[in-house]
């Protein structure tokens, strides 16, 4: 979910991450990668953005499955070549008024800015922002409180209670190697686990949430008093792993293990798809994935996805514009938000880099 990314204390600072497990619950919130950024909102708060993707950030295998469904996209490709420059971003019309859909990457590296213009052009013709989760809810104390309810194992349990014990010394092994205390996994549901390999290896990479374009544009939309709000809750995001049986997250745990190794590559092809908006190479580096089932993309975009056209068709009834920031992942190949708008009948049309 994507876009799944979260403040990390934990992650950005190499003291606690040595810390036992049980000092570490407190920061269960903490893992997207980054040093934190605050909101205007709430200054004194420290702003936690989206959980997938991470949420979401991009690698070459897994981190690249749910790196790739949170953060970027999948499937089969929307145009067979770009002739012209393009932007990540979609325009859908019924006449009235316009809905912008702007993919977005929920982490970035300084190397990958500055963000496309187009970007910036569409926030300035849009009068509303609508994000996978609500942002000014992020900076809240409960939703630090929840997602370190959501996210750990019930009282009493340990890890070894959940994985075999060849995948929780495959943990101890990978901590120990990325300079974390090999506990730190040990309170953790296996499904948060499996978020947190993808928030970790961000930041082997460089990639921040506050570079990323939903920490970009909701601290601009605050200042420019443009309302915004979320399409989905954190409850809704960590509950995805619950589809699936304990033996499928282990796997995917030990999957997202192997690849850990091998993510620079992809990172560098997939950011660079995604600034040109070529849909049908991202989709092409998406697709090559083995790692990304189909049960995974039904759950973490498909069905998403369809939740979504709702709230779209809501907002074309409105007379202003309407920018939509989701994951890129959500934008591209069959069944994609895109794709099902089109079967409604709605024209969706993907913006040139120089439209306005």
């Amino acid at each position: 979910m994507e876009c799944f990314t979260h403040s990390a204390e934990a992650i950005g600072n190499d003291e606690k991450l040595r810390m036992p497990a049980k000092r570490m619950t407190r920061f269960i919130s903490d893992w997207r990668g980054g040093d934190r950024w605050v909101s205007m909102q709430a200054p004194p708060r420290q702003l936690v953005t989206q959980p997938w993707l991470t949420r979401s950030m991009p690698m070459k295998r897994f981190p690249s499955a749910i790196l790739v469904a949170l953060v970027l996209g999948f499937g089969g490709s929307l145009a067979a070549k770009e002739k012209r420059a393009m932007a990540p971003i979609w325009r859908v019309s019924d006449g009235d008024s316009t809905v912008f859909l702007a993919g977005s990457v929920h982490l970035l590296r300084e190397g990958d800015l500055p963000l496309p213009d187009a970007f910036d052009r569409v926030y300035a013709r849009s009068e509303e922002l609508v994000f996978e989760i609500d942002m000014a809810r992020m900076s809240l104390p409960e939703t630090a409180s929840q997602m370190r309810e959501l996210g750990s194992l019930p009282e009493g349990e340990s890890l070894s209670d959940r994985l075999a014990e060849k995948t929780v010394d495959r943990l101890r092994a990978y901590l120990r190697r990325r300079g974390v205390h090999e506990d730190f996994f040990e309170t953790y549901a296996p499904g948060m686990i499996f978020l947190l390999l993808s928030s970790f290896e961000a930041k082997r990479h460089g990639a921040k949430p506050e570079l990323g374009l939903e920490a970009t544009y909701y601290t601009k939309s605050v200042k420019d008093g443009k309302p915004s709000r979320g399409l989905e809750t954190i409850a809704f995001q960590l509950s995805r792993f619950d589809h699936f049986e304990p033996a499928k997250v282990e796997e995917l745990i030990n999957r997202a293990l192997d690849e850990t190794a091998d993510s620079g590559e992809t990172l560098d092809k997939m950011t660079a798809a995604w600034k040109t908006g070529n849909a049908s190479e991202l989709a092409r580096v998406i697709s090559e994935e083995e790692t990304f089932s189909p049960e995974l993309r039904e759950v973490l975009l498909i069905e998403r996805n369809r939740n979504w056209i709702p709230e779209i068709e809501k907002a074309l009834a409105k007379e202003h514009d309407v920018m939509f920031l989701v994951g890129a992942a959500h934008l591209v190949g069959e069944e994609s938000v895109v794709d099902l708008l089109r079967r409604k009948g709605l024209e969706v049309t993907q913006l040139t880099a120089g439209d306005r």
